[in-house]
This record gives structure tokens, C-alpha cells and sequence, in this order.
């Protein structure tokens, strides 16, 4: 079951020696004593397996592709295995990691607790992870000021694009920054940048540099960088938890990296794989091309014979890795078919035609949100209330519309051509009624709104501001 995987562009100052010297230095110095290998003295190939049974690390080198691959697996009495792979091509100076563990059915899921590997912090500081697009590649967060809000704004207009998602953390209209962002950016060190607004004076700056696109006031945003994967909002609602909500972030990115494509020679399989074939291949043509002396013969059949043997092994490792993918396969077949069948999700839907995409779930989250504070703290309604909104992604669409109308109605002095334009883009066709002015909200009977034609006096906006938001917004 994969747990992690990404790929870093790597500087071309890391020998080989490097690499393998900083995967030892890697396992002697964990913190962790029962991950150490004991007596591990390296004599400097290429080509090398440490420990034993229950806990080893092995080097492998392809010479045809200039690649190193490195595997290091740790089986826990339970049964469960836990592998942690890294591939550095030598060629493209790109390295794979990723870390893989049995499939259980109670391991679902990323770990609340996960951060990135160790290995990416000791890459990052001896300097071997290359900048992104000339953006460092950090273990603490970006802080956006005057001087590096093109930096954020060209993300957020899409004009430039980075090989890592980014995060974007604004702060609070009393100067708070929501969630710690020190911890998250060491979370996902080496697989997301983190960008955090350093002043309240930069709002109006970033709001006019990307027509009002931008995260504030404490919403998060998550740019994947991706045509596939859309840009995903987090709004700081009053009673949001900040904890859980960093949580979320990161297995959020953590799932989209997972989901990429990998080269197979950026895998630990596909390196033996190609190893195994290269050298089958070799022999092969040595049979061919060899005189039929017995000696000779004798030879290659003993070569063949073991190369042979070392395919009927991986073969049968390659079946059970697929044994375990069916088993991971069928249980999310089954969990995905029994929510389908019996729950059909969460909620019903109802029978209320939507006006806008997703309006109703933009109502049931303001609703949510709005009954928080009257919520009792500690409690479990309120646990499951605060998880059921950061787990879901708002777009604050009403309040955006809410917004409009204050805008265009406020100082309401009579209906224009503009005006009644915008209100149609709202969603209202307006027809005269004597002295008035009938708006109805998609042409629904339910929700009209009546406009004086000349307002009486100076609160006569705020006046339909308030009716037409109450009503529909």
C-alpha cells in the first residue's frame, strides 16, 4: 500500500558516493534504535545488501541507465512490511521516494501526524534539491510581503506554475495567521511550497493584482498546479479547528502526489525488473553466439540456470505484490459499493432544483457554520459539526453574492441599464408592477422582491440590500 511517493529535481553536484553515504547516514542516525542496521560497513559497490531478515538495506546499480536504487525494509512482528525506496537517476538528476507499507484493512488513509520523510531534510540541507521554477525548495514557509506578492499572484492567475503544489495561508483582518504554519511547512517539506501573507497592507495589493481571486481574511488556499486537480478553498470559519484543518492539508497534498505517474525506472520493481532483463538478454545472446564446446555450454546453462532462477523468484514476489493490490482493490470496490447502494452519501440530495452549482451544499455549510457558536465546546455535536465543514470545500459562493448586492444596490437611486444587467446576472428577471419594480429570482414565484421605482428616501437600498440577501442569499 503506498503511503508517499514524489520526485526531486536534484543537484548535479551528488556523486554516487554521495547518495549512498547520505542513505547511511540516513538509517545510523534515526532517532529510532530498532530502525538502525547494526555493523553496517559499506565497502564502497554498488551493488551491496545489509542486515538481515527482519530488517535490511539493499543498493542496486543499472549501469545502463545510471541509476541507484535503494531499498530498505523493515518487517514488524504482525507481519506487516514496511519499505522505504530511494531511486536517484544519475542521468536526469531526479530522485524517487517513496514509502509503502502491507495493506491492511485499519491503515487506510494518511496519518493524521505524517510528515514528509527525513531523508528530504538532510537532501534540503546539504543543498541537493534543486529550486522549483527559481523558487527554493524550504522547510519553512515563504512569508509574502510588498516586495514577493507577484510571487503569489502569478499562482493565483495561473500565469506561472511550479512542479510542487502550493499553499497559500492569508491572515486574519485582526492580523492572526490561522493555522501554525511552521509545522506544516516541515510536513510537507519537499513536496509543497507554502506561501503565508507577512502584513495586512499587502490585501489591497494582491486583491488588485488578481481581480479579487485571492484568498483573505484567514482562508487558505491549495494550488495542485494541475489542469487535472482544481484549486481548492478552505474558509476560516469562526470555530474552525486549526489543528485539524493543517491536518487536512496535508493529506490532501500528500494524496495528490500519490496520484502521479511514475517512470517505471523510478521504482524500485522496475529497476530489477529492467536489471533482470538486461541480463537475460546478455546471456541469451552469449548462448547464441557461442561456440558449442561443452565447457562453453556447460557455462552459460549454469549462467542462464541462475539468471533464470533470479526471474522465477521475481516473478513470484511481482505475484504477490498484485495478490496484495487485488486485496487493497476489493476492499475499496466494497467499501465505495456499499455506500453507493445502501447510504447513497451522506445526505439526500431533496428534490429542490439547484440555481447555481452547488448552492446547496454552499447553504448547508453556512448553516453549519453558523450554528457553531451556539454549540456547547468539547462536545461531540460540535466535534462532528467542525469536521463535516473543513472536510468539505466552500467557495463562499452566497457570500460572494451577498457581497454584489450590497454593491450594486446600496446607494440605490433608480434602476439603469447597467444596473438591471448586473441584477439579471444574479439571477433575476425584473418586470414593472405600477410604482415598482418586481424582481424574481430565477423566475420563481417563491422569491420576489418588490423595488420602488423612486426610492422615498436614503435607506431605501440598504432596505432591498437586506430583503433580497435574507431571501435568497
Amino acid at each position: 500500500m503506498l503511503l508517499f511517493s514524489t520526485i526531486l529535481k536534484i543537484d548535479k553536484s551528488l556523486t554516487k558516493d554521495d547518495f549512498l553515504n547520505l542513505v547511511i547516514e540516513w538509517n545510523q542516525g534515526s532517532p529510532h534504535e530498532n530502525n538502525v542496521i547494526p555493523n553496517l560497513n559499506w565497502d564502497g559497490s554498488y551493488n551491496q545488501k545489509f542486515g538481515d531478515e527482519t530488517i535490511s538495506l539493499e543498493f542496486k546499480e543499472y549501469r545502463n541507465e545510471e541509476i541507484i536504487a535503494v531499498r530498505y525494509v523493515k518487517k514488524l512482528d504482525d507481519g506487516i512490511i514496511w519499505k522505504t525506496d530511494y531511486i536517484m537517476n544519475f542521468k536526469d538528476f531526479k530522485m524517487s521516494i517513496m514509502l509503502d507499507r502491507s495493506f491492511t484493512e485499519d491503515a487506510i488513509g494518511v496519518d493524521p501526524s505524517f510528515t514528509t520523510p527525513l531523508f528530504i531534510k538532510l537532501l534540503i540541507e546539504k543543498g541537493y534539491v534543486v529550486n522549483d521554477n527559481d523558487l527554493p525548495v524550504l522547510m519553512a514557509p515563504h512569508l509574502i510581503d510588498r516586495e514577493s506578492v507577484s510571487i503569489l499572484t502569478t499562482v493565483i492567475n495561473g500565469t506561472k506554475t511550479y512542479d510542487l503544489p502550493v499553499v497559500y495561508v492569508s491572515k486574519t483582518f485582526s492580523d492572526r495567521i490561522p493555522i501554525d504554519i511552521n509545522k506544516l511547512a516541515y510536513s510537507l517539506k519537499g513536496v509543497a511550497h507554502i506561501f503565508v501573507q507577512y502584513d495586512l497592507e499587502t490585501n489591497t495589493l494582491i486583491r488588485e493584482q488578481c481581480e479579487g481571486a485571492n484568498e483573505y481574511n484567514g482562508a487558505i488556499g491549495i494550488y495542485y498546479q494541475s489542469d487535472v486537480v482544481k484549486h481548492k478553498r478552505l474558509l476560516n470559519y469562526e470555530s474552525f479547528d486549526p489543528t485539524i484543518t493543517r491536518q487536512n492539508i496535508v493529506k490532501d497534498i500528500i494524496n495528490f502526489t500519490n496520484q502521479q505517474s511514475i517512470d517505471p525506472l523510478y521504482t524500485w520493481d522496475g529497476v530489477t525488473t529492467f536489471l533482470l532483463k538486461d541480463r537475460f538478454k546478455s546471456q541469451k545472446d552469449k548462448r547464441t553466439k557461442a561456440e558449442r564446446t561443452k565447457e562453453e555450454t556447460d557455462e552459460l546453462l549454469e549462467s542462464f540456470s541462475s539468471d533464470f532462477d533470479a526471474l522465477t523468484e521475481e516473478n513470484s514476489r511481482l505475484r504477490d505484490n498484485i495478490s496484495d493490490l487485488e486485496s487493497e482493490l476489493a476492499f475499496y470496490k466494497n467499501t465505495f459499493n456499499n455506500k453507493t447502494v445502501s447510504a447513497r452519501g451522506f445526505l439526500s440530495r431533496g428534490s429542490e432544483k439547484e440555481f447555481f452549482t452547488d448552492e446547496k451544499k454552499e447553504f448547508i455549510l453556512s448553516v453549519l457554520s453558523d450554528s457553531l457558536a451556539s454549540i456547547k465546546d468539547n462536545t461531540r455535536k460540535k466535534h462532528i459539526v467542525q469536521d463535516i465543514i473543513q472536510q468539505n470545500n466552500s467557495e463562499d459562493i452566497l457570500s460572494k453574492k451577498r457581497e454584489e448586492v450590497k454593491r450594486l444596490l446600496t446607494d440605490y437611486s433608480g434602476l439603469t441599464g447597467r444596473l438591471k444587467q448586473d441584477l439579471k446576472q444574479l439571477g433575476f428577471s425584473i418586470t414593472e408592477d405600477g410604482k415598482h419594480y418586481k424582481l424574481t429570482y430565477f423566475n420563481d414565484k417563491r422569491y420576489i422582491i418588490h423595488m420602488a421605482k423612486t426610492p422615498s428616501d436614503g435607506r431605501a437600498g440598504k432596505n432591498i440590500v437586506s430583503d433580497i440577501n435574507n431571501k435568497v442569499f
